[in-house]
């Protein structure tokens, strides 16, 4: 089949300039593969527009001598540097930011980006009402541009000058006394819930250590215990005994038996589906969504559904703060913080409950 014969009343168009419908004429930018409009406009108008568009597109291309120093790398160059975490949440999270600086400056050399460009991609996010997303931005920008400074990509880091606007949390506390509203209609919920309720609460860990729990981590003294966010490795107690409820490690573990008698070693969850549920068989892990959204029917059960009502993690917290109160156990241990400024975090009740002064 023959070419088709070239137009030659075309043949001065820039490139990337085309004519869709007579007189409408549009933009190919030949990063994106998009076409931009241009509008219902004169020929001459529309040559001129496309020419602009493509001399700064070559402006930005960096020299043969930029790219042979690195000087002409790009920002989205750098992102394809970074390090991958192991967590799965953790490098999801990551790459949704990542998206977010491709978006706003991935084509700009690592050079040329200033302190203005970091500043009005947070802005713009502030704006959104992203406050907590902001911050995390901030960090990563700052976490970028470093790795460039290394590289010898970039002389200095735009991002750290900026701010982000500080967060103030509104997830309210979790009380003894609701805590113990929710778990009276637990049962209602799911047959699984209470029992993963008391063994967050007594073993202090969050949801998708409690969900990851074995039962071949149980030894002749100690359950053991792999947080999955940080990789810390906790030996627990199964003496280990939360007053404020008369129960022990032990006990709780006991509260999350069901009728499943016998778990193959890959079903072998202590919180698990007693009966099948879609596609997860008898036995097989709950899912931390599931914990948390089953947590939350609970809750308004049991009339406690506020402007911001504690979720599922704010037992963590509250096992915090009543040991903490029962003062026999070391809490930065248990909870597996690795930071005294993070054990401190969970043991501030947010006005939730009074502060009572001790003496003797």
């Amino acid at each position: 089949m023959a070419a088709r014969p070239r137009d030659r009343r075309r043949k001065d168009w820039p490139a990337g300039l085309r004519e869709p419908r007579p007189s409408y004429f549009t933009w190919r930018n030949p990063v994106s593969g998009k076409d931009m409009p241009i509008g219902r406009v004169t020929l001459e108008h529309a040559k001129r527009e496309a020419r602009e568009a493509n001399e700064y597109l070559l402006a930005q291309k960096p020299t043969l001598l930029e790219q042979l120093t690195g000087a002409g790398n790009t920002v989205s160059q750098l992102l394809e540097q970074m390090p991958v975490p192991a967590n799965k949440n953790t490098a999801k999270f990551w790459r949704s930011l990542d998206k977010k600086i491709t978006a706003a400056i991935g084509n700009l050399p690592c050079n040329s980006v200033t302190v203005k460009h970091c500043a009005d991609l947070l802005t713009l996010e502030t704006d959104a009402g992203n406050a907590r997303t902001a911050q995390a931005l901030r960090s990563r920008l700052v976490a970028v541009f470093s790795k460039g400074m290394t590289k010898g990509w970039m002389d200095g880091n735009p991002a750290e000058p900026t701010q982000a606007e500080p967060v103030k949390v509104r997830r309210s506390r979790l009380t003894l006394e609701q805590f113990k509203a929710v778990l009276a209609r637990a049962p209602e919920v799911n047959e699984w819930l209470r029992g993963a309720m008391l063994l967050a609460l007594v073993s202090g860990q969050d949801r998708a250590t409690v969900t990851g729990m074995r039962r071949s981590d149980i030894g002749v003294e100690f359950l053991a215990v792999l947080r999955g966010k940080t990789k810390v490795r906790i030996e627990i107690p199964l003496t280990l005994r939360l007053e404020t409820i008369g129960m022990t490690l032990a006990e709780a573990i006991a509260a999350c038996r069901s009728s499943v008698r016998s778990l193959s070693a890959d079903r072998d969850y202590i919180v698990h589906h007693a009966r099948e549920f879609g596609n997860a068989p008898l036995g097989s892990r709950i899912h931390p969504d599931s914990l948390s959204h089953s947590f939350a029917t609970a809750r308004a059960l049991a009339g406690l559904d506020a402007a911001f009502p504690p979720t599922f993690h704010e037992i963590r917290s509250l096992a915090k703060r009543l040991y903490l109160e029962q003062g026999n156990v070391d809490t930065k241990a248990l909870l597996g913080h690795l930071t005294e400024k993070m054990s401190e975090l969970y043991a501030d009740p947010r006005g939730s409950e009074a502060i009572r002064v001790k003496i003797g």
